[in-house]
């Protein structure tokens, strides 16, 4: 295993340690849990096997949201025991019932509020042994899963790169099959070649992991009632952007060339093309990523600049490749020349372009501070 490549299986491993952590967490409160749910109302003696049970009135809510949810910092006034405070765990059906005036009875257990219902609603707070059971198992199973995820996706891309070589290479017998030739077709220049996007799995894969990351971090705020329209609207505009942009990508994006130019069209439909004569050569590099590398053939005009690329898991660069043979462009470099992804304009001038990673570093900013706000809710209730 390389060194670059290590940190693939560490993240996973971390993540799957520390779920099995929660869990083993989870066990040992069980006789904590156990104890709280059999423990019986206190008589005349208050004793540490017994629970307590009172009036109160709540007199402020300070409401903030948590990778686990909704939490409460409450205060109580009641007349047997004082100001007491708590941090309850609302569910999205009881957290409008927390508010400033509500009456509640309040339950004391070993010296702290472990539980206040609100009418006929109990609401936990972060003190209670089942409860703490009850998220301790959850989180453990949660990152349990991501662990699991986490080792089984590098598996499953190296499995499928390993699937295509093999396909492209051995055919029946074991023998060696030359790639599939590139079929001609009609272009509005005239005969010519064109290759477009793949529509597989890695093309929706990346978008579908992104939503699911956008629904897991506002679900707190989609049970919310107060919130929940605030939140599906801002998961419908992303997802539904992302939709829009692989339907486009995989419509209108292409690299074509025929005898006399060769471009490219972009996912808005804008073309670009230039001379063949004008190519000095297609550069063929990639970047590394996390889980692979991603690569990318470069059309370099005669300049010594970018023209144009395509870049990407979504691409069949034997294709590509076969499609500059066709036209007469030369190919330079390999696939297995790894370029940093700040070295980009080293190895071709124009590569990274300032403005359009401004405009994408704005649209992520503007999502981060739209889920920040989201979630941060109400102050007070």
């Amino acid at each position: 295993m390389r060194l670059p490549r290590i940190p693939v299986w560490i993240y996973p491993a971390l993540f799957l340690i520390a779920g099995i952590g929660f869990q083993i967490w989870s066990f040992s409160q069980s006789g904590a849990a156990d104890a709280y749910r059999s423990a019986p109302e206190c008589a005349t003696e208050t004793t540490s096997g017994c629970y307590q049970v009172f009036p109160g009135q709540i007199t402020s809510v300070q409401v903030r949201q948590t990778r686990d949810g909704e939490r409460d910092d409450v205060t109580i006034q009641t007349s047997s025991h004082g100001a007491v405070t708590a941090t309850l765990e609302p569910s999205a059906a009881s957290a409008p019932a927390v508010r400033t005036g509500a009456d509640v009875t309040v339950e004391l257990y070993q010296g702290q509020v472990t539980l206040v219902e609100v009418g006929s609603t109990g609401v936990p707070s972060t003190a209670n042994p089942v409860a703490n059971q009850g998220d301790a198992s959850f989180n453990g199973w949660l990152l349990i899963a991501v662990g699991a995820l986490g080792f089984g996706w590098p598996a499953y891309t190296r499995w499928r790169r390993k699937t295509a070589a093999a396909s492209l290479q051995v055919g029946a017998g074991g023998i060696a099959l030359p790639p599939t030739q590139l079929e001609s077709e009609i272009l509005a220049s005239g005969v010519g070649w064109s290759v477009r996007p793949l529509r597989n799995l890695a093309t929706v894969g990346r978008y579908g992991f992104v939503a699911g990351v956008l629904l897991l971090m506002t679900y707190p705020a989609i049970v919310d009632p107060a919130r929940t329209i605030w939140a599906l609207l801002l998961d419908s505009v992303v997802i539904l952007g992302m939709v829009a942009l692989v339907i486009l990508f995989l419509r209108n994006d292409r690299v074509f060339a025929d005898r006399e130019n060769v471009g490219k069209t972009d996912l808005l439909g804008r073309t670009v093309s230039i001379p063949i004569r004008d190519v000095v050569h297609a550069d063929r590099f990639s970047v590394a990523s996390r889980y692979g590398r991603n690569k990318h053939l470069v059309f370099v005009g005669a300049d010594g600049r970018k023209a144009f690329e395509a870049g990407g898991p979504n691409w069949d660069y034997s294709r590509l490749d076969q499609l500059c043979e066709a036209a007469g462009i030369t190919l330079a470099g390999s696939y297995d020349d790894l370029v940093g992804a700040f070295n980009l304009n080293e190895r071709v001038p124009g590569t990274t372009r300032m403005g359009q990673q401004l405009i994408m570093f704005l649209a992520v900013l503007v999502v981060i501070v739209a889920v920040v706000v989201l979630l941060d809710g109400p102050g007070k209730r």
